[in-house]
């Protein structure tokens, strides 16, 4: 009877470390496509001094891990964190968008269009992708919501080499 209460009291102990668990970039970043993309649960924009601030509070927290900060402040997302529990409610973009980045309507117009006309014939392993995804999102030249759809729906984008204007968006082989 003893050792059957400590394999339930270890269990319950073990569950309660895991809900507590920091949230990892994965996680983060998947968090942060669904909130901003699909569900549109954010609908303000905090500073960006005030976005850095619960990033960083969120890290020493435990909440969130490092890697996971980085990730946030690089991309311009932040964390909105419930008061009470101290769970993640949702992962909202900071990013004000430069004019001459693509939207995720621009993006995911193109990404139609660009597969119809048969423009995408080469389907490239995703991995260099994302390097590409990301730089285009640093580089002002797809909005951060651009980025996430793109790298979730297996799309990247094509930089005109000149103009360094987005010209086309094609899918990846997953």
């Amino acid at each position: 009877m003893k050792s059957i209460s400590t394999v339930l009291g270890t269990a319950v102990f073990l569950s309660s470390l895991s809900a507590q668990a920091a949230i990892d970039t994965a996680n983060y970043r998947y968090q942060a496509y669904f909130d901003n993309a699909l569900y549109n649960r954010c609908v303000s924009k905090p500073s960006e001094l005030s976005a850095r601030q619960r990033i960083d509070w969120a890290r020493n927290e435990g909440i969130i891990t490092a890697n996971a900060a980085d990730w946030g402040k690089q991309f311009k997302y932040y964390p909105v964190i419930d008061y009470y529990d101290k769970s993640i409610f949702s992962i909202c973009s900071y990013e004000v968008t430069p004019s001459s980045a693509a939207t995720l309507e621009k993006f995911k117009l193109l990404a139609e269009r660009s597969d119809m006309g048969g423009r995408c014939l080469y389907r490239p392993d995703p991995n260099p992708l994302y390097e590409r995804i990301d730089w285009a999102i640093l580089n002002g030249k797809i909005s951060n919501n651009a980025g996430l759809w793109g790298r979730y729906n297996g799309y990247y984008p094509i930089i005109d080499f000149f103009a360094e204007q987005l010209v086309a968006v094609c899918p990846f082989g997953r």
